[in-house]
């Protein structure tokens, strides 16, 4: 099947600023509308998650057994390099280009998913076991049980669901959701629909970052009904309120402009009514009524012109609205 690209951004829950861009945006939305000219928020990971490249290659006995022992360094199995994420990556790039591993290589990687220790810190684990899934998902054929072991992750204890005491830290999850959804449309109907519960299940934990990122996997669902349609702007909505991660706040405020949904606008509004700020938000908040808006938004988003951080928002805000009157 036919292999998509999506883009995101990697890093940890803070929002440095109003020049990074928010997470899991990719190629070819549904229903697209020109997105903001404005800067955006980052969301937790930097997505790595890439279209997987099918080559023919012959292996020898000699790389297989070579491969076997990258695996191994890979998996933290030496304890010489167990703690060195960067002997670990040399290894993962040893044989980034296999697409015929052996059951047993696959095997091991597929347990290091699933595993919760490690000896290295949580963001390089991140990085590394995204580098995994692309490595699994380029395999001829793909791995059985890799979507599976993926959305198990989300289906541990219920009572850690919207906890940072999940086993599997945020930054990690928010990894395997971009791959979740990289892998909708190759999936067929039965597991494209399991992968949506999943990523539905993701979206509505609404004290985690990742919940934008699954928010966007699931706008990406080509196959998307009416009904499914309707849940995502729902979605949506709720992650846009105030309370919400503020990551994950920013990805659906973000969408919803995006994707029309001016049921969004009272709470963009009053957010930007609001007496505390955050030049982030500000700034996705003014785009999305740029989108969303009318001429009565003008007056609100014009007292934000000044600021330098903001006017560049602003002024794209107001020239969408007055393009939309004429």
């Amino acid at each position: 099947m036919t292999k998509r690209k999506i883009g995101a951004v990697c890093g940890t829950a803070l929002l440095v600023g109003a020049a990074v861009a928010v997470v899991v945006a990719s190629l070819n939305r549904r229903q697209p509308l020109p997105p903001p000219e404005v800067p955006v928020a980052a969301l937790p990971a930097e997505v790595r998650v890439k279209a997987v490249e099918k080559r023919d290659a012959h292996v020898d006995d000699t790389k297989t057994e070579a491969a076997s022992a990258a695996v191994a360094i890979v998996c933290g199995a030496d304890e010489a390099t167990a703690d060195r994420y960067e002997a670990r990556n040399d290894a993962l790039r040893s044989i980034a280009r296999r697409r015929d591993l052996e059951k047993a290589d696959i095997a091991a990687l597929m347990a290091y998913l699933r595993s919760k220790d490690d000896a290295m810190r949580v963001e390089r684990v991140a990085a590394l076991k995204n580098d995994v899934m692309n490595l699994l998902r380029s395999q001829e054929p793909p791995p059985k049980g890799l979507a599976e072991t993926l959305m198990g992750m989300f289906e541990g204890d219920s009572s850690t669901h919207n906890s940072p005491t999940h086993p599997h830290p945020s930054v990690v999850l928010d990894y395997y959701i971009q791959h979740l959804g990289a892998m909708l449309d190759e999936l067929d109907e039965k597991g494209r629909l399991r992968v949506r519960a999943v990523l539905a299940k993701a979206a509505k934990r609404t004290k985690q970052p990742y919940a934008g990122t699954a928010l966007y996997s699931l706008a990406e669902d080509a196959r998307a009904t009416p009904a499914q349609d309707k849940e995502l702007k729902g979605l949506a909505l709720t992650l846009c309120k105030p309370g919400v991660n503020p990551a994950a706040r920013i990805a659906a405020i973000q969408l919803s402009g995006e994707r029309g949904y001016a049921d969004a606008l009272p709470v963009l509004r009053e957010t930007l009514s609001a007496p505390s700020r955050d030049a982030v938000l500000d700034t996705v908040c003014i785009g999305s009524i740029g989108l969303l808006g009318n001429a009565d938004d003008i007056a609100l988003i014009e007292r934000f012109k000044g600021d330098s951080r903001r006017s560049a928002a602003v002024e794209a805000a107001i020239r969408r609205i007055n393009e939309r009157a004429d």
